[in-house]
């Protein structure tokens, strides 16, 4: 068992367990090429809109931040009044994916 982490309060993770994965990631992205930039900042503020109650019911910071960036996108996807992904976002990728390719 992994031991928890001093910040722990009780038996949940609090917003100030993902502010240091922010602070590494925000970082990170400062590395991206000046193109890319955009989608890191945009990551890292989901991010940073989370609140204690709904980091509740998770123990690691990276799955939850896995989690809320994994919901932002099944809502921009989903959503029929948003725009989708390719508003703000736009797509920079070279090669078509295999979910690009028309089903039969």
């Amino acid at each position: 068992m992994v031991p928890l982490s001093p910040a722990v309060c009780g038996d949940y993770m609090r917003k100030m367990e993902l502010d240091p994965l922010i602070l590494r990631w925000k970082k990170t992205t400062r590395a991206l090429k000046i193109h890319e930039q955009h989608y890191g900042k945009y990551i890292t503020d989901i991010l940073e809109r989370r609140t204690d109650a709904e980091l509740a019911l998770f123990k690691d910071p990276v799955e939850a931040a896995a989690f809320f960036c994994l919901v932002d996108v099944v809502m921009r996807t989903t959503d029929k009044n948003s725009p989708g992904l390719s508003s703000s976002l736009p797509i920079t990728r070279q090669r078509p994916i295999i979910a690009d390719m028309p089903s039969r």
